[in-house]
C-alpha cells in the first residue's frame, strides 16, 4: 500500500478478519487525524448521543469494535459514571483506545479485549447491561449474522445500540436477520433510527447509518 492516507476505499475493500487486522495495523496511529478529523466523521459521537437518549440507567457496558476509543470517550462525557470495556480485532487500535482518558485523568476503558466478533465471543466478565457499536457493522466488516454472537455477552433485557452502514444494512439483509431473532424470542422488536455519519461541511455529508436499538430477551 502507498504512503497516501488510508480511507473509506481501503476500509470497504476488506474481505476477512485477517484483512481487517492488516488494515487497522497500518491505520491505527493516524486514524483520528487522517480520517476522523479530516473527513469530519461524527459517527462515534452520534452513537454516544443515541445511547444516552434511549438507554435507561446502566453501569457496566461494552463497546463492540472499539477502534481508537472515540465512542467510549464521547459516551463518558454524557454519562461519566459508566464502566466501559471494549473489544476489537485490532491490537493496534486497542492500544490507541488504551490511551484515552476521562476528564479526571483515569482510563476511559476498564479493560480491553482482542476478539474476532465473527465467531463465538469469549467473555470472562459477567454479562453486560448494554452493548454499543459504531463503524463496525459496515462493508467488509461484520454482517448481520454476527448479531447473534453478541447476545451471550448481554444480560437478560440488556440493551443493544448498534450502528450499521446504510447500504450495508440493505444489501446484507439486516432487517431479515433481526426479524428472525425476534421470531426466535432472542430480542425484542427493534427500533431503527437514522443518523448522519459526517458533519455538515464534510464532503461526505449526507451519508447515513441505521441504528438498531433492541434488548435481549433470552
Amino acid at each position: 500500500m502507498s504512503d497516501e492516507p488510508l480511507g473509506l476505499d481501503e476500509a470497504y475493500s476488506v474481505k476477512s478478519p485477517d484483512d481487517n487486522r492488516r488494515l487497522y495495523a497500518k491505520w491505527a496511529a493516524t486514524y483520528e487525524t487522517s480520517f476522523v478529523d479530516a473527513k469530519q466523521y461524527r459517527y462515534p459521537k452520534a452513537i454516544a448521543e443515541v445511547f444516552n437518549d434511549v438507554v435507561g440507567p446502566v453501569t457496566r457496558v461494552l463497546d463492540i469494535g472499539t477502534g481508537t476509543g472515540l465512542t467510549g470517550m464521547y459516551l463518558l462525557r454524557l454519562r461519566p459514571d459508566l464502566v466501559i470495556d471494549g473489544m476489537d480485532i485490532s491490537p493496534e487500535m486497542l492500544a490507541q483506545a488504551q490511551s484515552k482518558l476521562r476528564q479526571d485523568g483515569s482510563a476511559v476503558y476498564r479493560a480491553l479485549f482482542e476478539r474476532d466478533l465473527t465467531r463465538a465471543v469469549p467473555n470472562e466478565n459477567p454479562p453486560y447491561e448494554a452493548l454499543f457499536s459504531s463503524g463496525t457493522f459496515t462493508h467488509g466488516h461484520l454482517g448481520p449474522e454476527c448479531i447473534a454472537n453478541l447476545l451471550p455477552l448481554l444480560e437478560h433485557n440488556g440493551w443493544l445500540v448498534i450502528g450499521v452502514n446504510n447500504e450495508h444494512f440493505e444489501s446484507r439483509g439486516f432487517e431479515q436477520e433481526l426479524a428472525s431473532l425476534v421470531d426466535l424470542g432472542l430480542i425484542q422488536s427493534p427500533e431503527i433510527l437514522r443518523i448522519d455519519v459526517y458533519e455538515p461541511g464534510s464532503v461526505h455529508h449526507g451519508d447515513q447509518a441505521r441504528v438498531i436499538i433492541t434488548r435481549r430477551r433470552k
